[in-house]
């Protein structure tokens, strides 16, 4: 799988970011902080494989007015 930077400070670096992936769907987000225990305690029904973490919302609104504008396809 190969991923694509299309929104966030940094292409790789410690900081939240999005990309897409090479494979169609699916939209891989980067972040550093994850949920304290019990915020996470509120998702019981999320299976032990899956995680997850805290991005700004700027960050996914900047994504999503990509995507709609055409910049992401």
């Amino acid at each position: 799988m190969r991923l694509i930077h299309r929104s966030g400070p940094c292409e790789n670096g410690p900081c939240p970011n999005v990309f897409d992936t090479d494979e169609g769907e699916m939209v891989a987000v980067q972040g550093a902080q994850l949920l304290d225990p019990d915020a996470l305690a509120q998702l019981s029904q999320m299976p032990a494989h899956e995680t997850v973490v805290l991005v700004p919302r700027a960050l996914l609104i900047d994504y999503a007015r990509k995507v709609q504008s055409g910049v992401v396809a």
